[in-house]
């Protein structure tokens, strides 16, 4: 009975076998089922065969790795390893390449992130929370001005030349929350150099472009030996445009690029900003005085340029409500002390002969808070000559002081009675 049960369930077995084989053979479809999932199995890996393979593959290169270690002893006894040292001699290689790609990789980043910046729309500059940091993003370049001034060679002759260093003096920043400006946390301070003291005749190759502030020194600093190229008003964004700019000894307007396309000017100095205050971002001016200043610079290639800073206003005039205020005059003036190289651009700063000990226009030299009384523009002159850098001789397209071609008779401009009777220019903000 018992042998008789074994064939039965043995019979059984082969009955479902050959029933299985029929079913797949009558049914290719259910075979091609069959053989896709075992072959999609294998090749997502499913059953592991990949990182069974990985980890014997693994195992045989350490094998092989010791082997060769062992195979190439150095000839010198006690000396290292031949294979051990040339494996460590390609990872320090290695990462010393990694440490300068990362390097090369955040200057890239740093100078995109400049760009992406400066032509931010209002919308996104506000969901930020204010104006970009153009300050922050060019550190890197102004890490070398931390030091000791150094000896440099000048390009083009053998003459040794001293590089000047623009320094800032760094303070705790507030939060604000504004589209034009943010506070830089940091004050631009007039670029270290050992000057030459001069006199006047110091500025018979000087030009100055300016605003409201530039004109009082035009009237009332004794400067004739200069060309005053400025406005009430004017800007950095249109002091090179064809609209021109007032030629104050002729009082007309004129086209600025074509004068310094046409004339050798020795020195140009530069102050704009406070026009400013209200329109674009601190990264937008920043930009555009860059591209003015390489700009003036394709035209005068021997001129010495003094970037000048804008003058504080006073506690009266300083409204933290308004974009007029002196946190943003601070963020536009340590932003343009960025183009100063110490060699032949300078950042200049006056604000301390004027200011009080809490950084306001001192209310006794001002009529308005924002312009000076015209008795004061005799220190500010003393200042520039003070600060003077010896520059290229220039060669004059007609005497100096000529008027450039197109300039007219109309005189442009007028002065304003200050309080207790003095004279002053402007009247109130450009």
């Amino acid at each position: 009975m018992k042998n008789d049960d074994v064939k039965k369930r043995k019979g059984t077995k082969t009955h479902k076998i050959r029933a299985w084989g029929e079913t797949i053979y009558n049914c290719p479809y259910l075979a091609a089922v069959i053989v896709t999932s075992v072959m999609v199995m294998i090749c997502s890996d499913e059953l592991g065969i990949r990182s069974v393979m990985k980890e014997v593959h693994a195992q045989i290169e350490t094998i092989a790795g010791g082997v060769a270690t062992h195979i190439e002893p150095s000839d010198q006894p006690g000396a290292p390893d031949k294979t051990i040292t040339e494996d460590a001699e390609k990872q320090d290689h290695n990462d010393e390449i990694e440490n300068e790609n990362e390097g090369e990789c955040k200057d890239k980043t740093t100078k995109g992130n400049i760009q992406k910046d400066d032509i931010t729309n209002k919308s996104d500059h506000k969901a930020e929370g204010g104006s970009t940091d153009p300050i922050k993003e060019a550190d890197s370049k102004n890490a070398e001005n931390t030091g000791k001034m150094e000896r440099i060679s000048e390009d083009g002759n053998n003459r040794d030349a001293t590089k000047g260093v623009t320094r800032f003096q760094t303070y705790v920043p507030q939060e604000i929350d504004s589209y034009y400006y943010s506070d830089a946390g940091k004050i631009a301070l007039t670029t270290e150099y050992p000057y030459r003291k001069e006199n006047t005749s110091y500025f018979n190759d000087a030009a100055f472009l300016g605003d409201s502030r530039t004109l009082g020194i035009s009237d009332y600093a004794g400067l004739d030996e200069a060309d005053f190229y400025c406005d009430s008003g004017m800007t950095i964004y249109k002091i090179l445009e064809p609209e021109g700019v007032t030629y104050q000894k002729t009082g007309s307007k004129v086209d600025l690029s074509q004068v310094l396309a046409a004339k050798r000017y020795g020195k140009i100095y530069i102050m704009l900003g406070m026009n400013e205050l209200g329109y674009g971002n601190t990264g937008m001016y920043l930009d555009q005085y860059r591209e003015v200043v390489e700009q003036i610079r394709e035209w005068q290639p021997d001129a010495i340029i003094y970037i000048m800073a804008n003058l504080h206003v006073s506690r009266e005039k300083n409204n933290v409500e308004t974009e007029f205020n002196n946190i943003n005059i601070n963020d536009k003036n340590a932003a343009s002390a960025l183009l100063a190289n110490g060699t032949d651009i300078f950042y200049l700063d006056a604000n301390p002969l004027f200011t009080d000990a809490d950084g306001y226009l001192n209310s006794e030299l001002t009529f308005d808070g924002v312009h000076l009384y015209a008795k004061h523009y005799d220190v500010w002159k003393n200042f520039l000559l003070e600060h003077a850098v010896e520059a290229a001789p220039t060669e004059q397209n007609g005497e100096t002081g000529n008027a450039p071609a197109g300039a007219g008779d109309e005189m442009i401009g007028g002065t304003a009675a200050g309080a207790d009777g003095e004279t002053a220019v402007g009247s109130g903000a450009d």
